[in-house]
């Protein structure tokens, strides 16, 4: 991933020093992306599990007892 920003017709090559310390970390630290994968696949490419999701789904169908007053 590189970090380039465009400012104008003369400026194409043009990279900020917060683009260039990103560059260089990351050429540096190849390890920082496959840690950014793992977090990635942990968090969002569960397994899929249907009879879990229809239980929670019937779980939050059930009625719930409220009060009269809400503030009881």
């Amino acid at each position: 991933m590189k970090f380039k920003y465009l400012f104008g017709p003369g400026r194409k090559d043009y990279v900020s020093d917060y683009g260039q310390f990103l560059n260089n970390f990351m050429r540096e630290h190849p390890e920082v992306k496959r840690d950014q994968e793992l977090g990635w696949r942990i968090w969002w490419e569960r397994p899929v599990n249907p009879r879990a999701i229809d239980e929670e789904r019937q779980a939050n169908l059930k009625p719930t007892a409220y009060h009269s007053y809400y503030y009881e």
